[in-house]
């Protein structure tokens, strides 16, 4: 995978080992997310990134959510357009997954997306309604998976390959979605 492009706010290898289980950053910690709790806890990302992106007619709100603090870190709005992206891929994998026999993934090179996608010219209000949808959409597909599916693998690629259930694969998502809250709050901070 190409790591062109900045990098996001926590390099990826700051809080992912091959087989995560707790992210030292942000102090997610995968076990504390059963499969009875991760649907509705990706359903409630939408609303909670909504809340970051939208709000009042504020002539500067566009401003600082698309200013970097840093060239090298993403803006808020470009946090949330990966958010985005990456709910709408784990709900593919997750079908695919449920499909194939421990299947592989493609990329979705986050870094180059960031300029391929346009995150930074993308509408913020578009993307919070985008998020509610996504992140219920992604929480109902997971939500809805019977006790022996959680147990069925893939192969996940990142940061380095490895096998994983597809309970990790929902606490993942979760997790992806926690930290980048966190990223959003820093970077409005700075800005």
């Amino acid at each position: 995978m190409s790591r062109s492009g900045p990098p996001r706010a926590a390099t990826p290898t700051a809080c992912h080992t091959a087989r995560v289980q707790r992210c030292d950053e942000c102090g997610f910690v995968y076990d504390d997310h059963g499969p009875d709790m991760v649907g509705d806890e990706l359903a409630a990302l939408g609303p909670r990134y909504r809340s970051r992106l939208v709000g009042g007619e504020d002539a500067g709100r566009r401003g600082r959510l698309t200013r970097r603090p840093e060239p090298s870190v993403w803006s808020a709005l470009e946090y949330a357009c990966h958010v985005r992206d990456v709910l709408l891929a784990q709900r593919e994998r997750l079908l695919l997954a449920l499909v194939e026999d421990q299947p592989g993934f493609a990329p979705i090179y986050r870094e180059e997306r960031v300029q391929l996608a346009r995150y930074a010219a993308e509408d913020p209000d578009v993307v919070a309604r985008e998020l509610v949808v996504v992140s219920g959409l992604t929480a109902r597909t997971f939500a809805g998976l019977a006790t022996p599916a959680w147990e069925r693998t893939c192969r996940y690629n990142f940061p380095e390959p490895a096998v994983h259930d597809l309970l990790w694969l929902g606490q993942h998502t979760l997790h992806e979605g926690e930290h980048h809250l966190i990223d959003i709050d820093r970077v409005l901070e700075q800005v």
